[in-house]
C-alpha cells in the first residue's frame, strides 16, 4: 500500500502539471481551438482521481482518518474544488478557470508532504466533528473557486475597460464569471454557516479562551459575515459585478488566514 501511496502521489503531480501547462496553452491563444482545449480537463481528471487514491491510501498508512488529519484535510478541499470545477466549467463557461485549479491543487499536494498533523481533542464527539470538518471541506472548496472566479472577473472588467490585449487571453465572459461567483457563494454559504455554529460549539465544549482559538474563531466569523453580506447586498439592493467579486476576494482571504492559523499550529515536518 505504501508503494500505491507513492506512485499515486507522484502521478498527481505529474498530471497536475501537465494539466495546468495546457490550460495556459490553450488560455494564451489568441484564437481557434486546440488540442489542450480538450486534453487539460481530462488530465486534470485523472489528477483528481491520483490524488484521491493517494489520500485514502497514504491516510490509512498513517492510521488517521482523512477528516481528522489536517495535511489530508487540506488536500482534500483541493479534491472538492477540482470535482465542482470539472462538473460546472462547460456548463458555467468556465473552463479558463483551470489554469488556476490545476496549479492549486498541485501546491495543496505538495502542502501535504509539508504540514504537521494536528489531532483533535479526544473529548469531542466524533460525529459531530465529521460533519463540521465536512461542512469546511466542501465550503472550502466552494470559496475558493468562487474566488478564481472573482479574481478573473477583476481581470477581465480592466483588460476590456483599459482595451488591454496581453498574450491574446481568452477569459471567460464577466456575465458568466458574475453568476458562476454568485451560485458558488450561495453554495457554500450554508455550509458556512453550519461549519461557523459547530465550531462555536467545539470552543464552548472545550473551553479555550486562547488568543489563537479566538482569532481563529474572528476569522470564521467574519468569512461568515463577509459572504453574507454579498449574498444579501446583492439581493437588495442589486451589487454584483466589481463590488461582489472585492467581497468575494476578501471572505476568501478571511478564510486563508484561518487556513494559516491551523497549519502555524500544527508546524512544519520536514
Amino acid at each position: 500500500m505504501q508503494s500505491l501511496a507513492l506512485i499515486a502521489f507522484l502521478l498527481g503531480v505529474v498530471t497536475y502539471s501537465v494539466s495546468g501547462t495546457l490550460y495556459f496553452v490553450d488560455l494564451a491563444r489568441r484564437e481557434g481551438a486546440s488540442n489542450s482545449a480538450a486534453w487539460a480537463p481530462r488530465v486534470l481528471s485523472a489528477g483528481t482521481v491520483f490524488h484521491l487514491i493517494h489520500v485514502v491510501t497514504a491516510s490509512r498508512l498513517a492510521g488517521f482518518s482523512p477528516t481528522e488529519s489536517l495535511p489530508f484535510a487540506l488536500s482534500l478541499s483541493a479534491l472538492m474544488t477540482n470535482v465542482i470545477y470539472l462538473l460546472m466549467r462547460e456548463r458555467a463557461g468556465i473552463g479558463a478557470m483551470g489554469v488556476v485549479v490545476a496549479p492549486l491543487a498541485l501546491m495543496f499536494l505538495l502542502a501535504e508532504q509539508f504540514v504537521g498533523q494536528l489531532e483533535a481533542a479526544p473529548e469531542l464527539p466524533r460525529l459531530l466533528l465529521g460533519v463540521h470538518v465536512t461542512a469546511n471541506l466542501l465550503g472550502l472548496g466552494l470559496f475558493l473557486l468562487a474566488g478564481v472566479a472573482g479574481a478573473f472577473y477583476l481581470v477581465q472588467e480592466r483588460r476590456l475597460k483599459r482595451k488591454l490585449s496581453f498574450a491574446g487571453l481568452r477569459l471567460p465572459a464577466l456575465d458568466r464569471l458574475d453568476l458562476a461567483e454568485h451560485r458558488l457563494l450561495l453554495a457554500g454559504f450554508p455550509l458556512q454557516t453550519l461549519g461557523v455554529v459547530t465550531g462555536a460549539v467545539f470552543i464552548a465544549m472545550l473551553g479555550d479562551t486562547s488568543a489563537t482559538a479566538l482569532l481563529r474563531a474572528l476569522l470564521a466569523f467574519g468569512t461568515w459575515a463577509v459572504v453574507g453580506g454579498v449574498l444579501v447586498t446583492r439581493a437588495t439592493l442589486g451589487w454584483r459585478g466589481r463590488r461582489s467579486a472585492y467581497g468575494t476576494l476578501a471572505g476568501v482571504t478571511c478564510v486563508l488566514l484561518v487556513i494559516a492559523i491551523y497549519v502555524a499550529r500544527a508546524g512544519v515536518s520536514l
